[in-house]
């Protein structure tokens, strides 16, 4: 998810309604906006947004810029309704973020671009989630770089069990990931990047749940792998920029975190085992988490006796959050907020890894069959260097 900055200049307007004209009738019902805020403004504030006046609005300058919207208490949320100045002529290009707690956000829509047909309030769909504050996240216009919102509403759920996600990056943001899948030739898996990762699919290996709350990674025992492995995967990789590099960062060097809200959802038949999260350096896996059965683990290196078990009775299907924290020469792994393992480890050319990644293959495991598979879901996974 991207962080942005700055400080709150705009008053917080009490108890104002969110309601504006024109939303689309199968969007939820408008919610309560008990106050809004901006990182800045030009002398239009963040109160013109609720005046239901579309010759008002808020505006300010510059890539990141935002406005939030506090809902007073938690509530489920399943898009936004968002008129622009001069929308009838400019294209806005802009991200909507959900947080519990105003400190904690979680990216929704990324990279979304307002039509320029309409001064009108549009619908911008997403999977519908629990949030008290929303913002919107502004990078400027096709004249500028300024945001100028006129009228905004937060609307609850859809009654679709999340609202439409065609692909994966409906779901996730995926702007500095690419995806290896277990398809393709012969020591050639197939690999995804931007800016194709953005309308990519393919059923299962790499899809959205029903319910658009997640995003479906699976590798079968007889798929592809790479030439330096023998296991196949359906995975994530790390990439820095507009997704066109390849992260490489330092364990010395810096703060570097990863935290994944996922559910290991299959193990295949014969060898139980799947990996789903990681940290690599230029050569090899240095630190996951592993599934074996019912054993989960955060490993060390490949041998045994670097494994340690952080919890002795996982059930497939149980949601849980891993996080590795890498800084000092130090990889900190915690399993659902709690401190698990404090590794050593002095590494350079890291970076992330998230998906499920069978540790099977068709010489150990049985059926050789697609029908064979692990299978992780993942609903948010979230990656920071500081």
């Amino acid at each position: 998810m991207r962080r942005t900055l700055g400080v709150v200049l705009a008053a917080v307007v009490a108890g104002v309604p969110g309601a504006v004209p024109a939303v689309a009738a199968a969007a939820g019902s408008p919610l309560q906006i008990t106050g809004a805020s901006a990182s800045a403004d030009d002398g239009n504030v963040a109160a013109n947004t609720l005046d239901k006046d579309l010759s008002t609005r808020w505006s300010a300058e510059g890539d990141g810029v935002w406005i939030q919207y506090d809902l007073g208490t938690a509530q489920t949320v399943g898009s936004v309704s968002l008129a622009w100045h001069k929308g009838d002529t400019r294209k806005h290009t802009f991200d909507v973020e959900t947080s519990a707690d105003g400190s904690s956000w979680k990216t929704v829509l990324a990279n979304k671009v307002s039509s320029d047909t309409t001064l009108e309030p549009q619908n911008y769909d997403f999977a519908d989630g629990s949030a008290r504050y929303v913002r919107v996240v502004g990078h400027g216009n096709t004249a500028n770089e300024w945001t100028s919102i006129t009228e905004a509403a937060v609307l609850g759920t859809d009654g679709g069990g999340g609202g439409t996600c065609a692909y994966p990056a409906d779901v996730l943001d995926l702007r500095k990931w690419y995806v290896g899948l277990p398809i393709g030739e012969a020591e050639k898996p197939k690999n995804v990047e931007q800016p194709a990762l953005a309308t990519y699919s393919i059923d299962p290996w790499f899809t959205t749940t029903p319910d658009c709350t997640a995003v479906q990674f699976r590798a079968a025992v007889n798929g592809v792998t790479t030439s330096g492995s023998n296991y196949p995967r359906s995975e994530l990789r790390e990439m820095t920029g507009s997704g066109q590099t390849k992260a490489s960062w330092s364990s010395t060097s810096g703060t570097h975190t990863m935290t994944i809200d996922q559910a290991i959802t299959a193990l295949p038949k014969g060898k139980p085992h799947v990996v789903a999260g990681q940290i690599h350096d230029a050569d090899d896996d240095v630190s996951v988490f592993r599934l074996e059965d019912k054993k989960l683990y955060v490993t060390h290196g490949d041998e045994d006796e670097d494994f340690t078990l952080v919890d002795d009775s996982y059930e497939l299907g149980e949601r849980f959050q891993a996080k590795f924290v890498v800084s000092g020469g130090k990889i900190k792994a915690y399993y659902n907020g709690v401190l698990k393992a404090t590794l050593s480890d002095n590494f350079t050319g890291g970076y992330f890894k998230a998906g499920a990644y069978t540790q099977a293959n068709c010489e150990k495991a049985s059926p050789c069959s697609s029908s064979n598979y692990g299978e992780v879901k993942i609903y948010d996974v979230e990656v920071t260097h500081s």
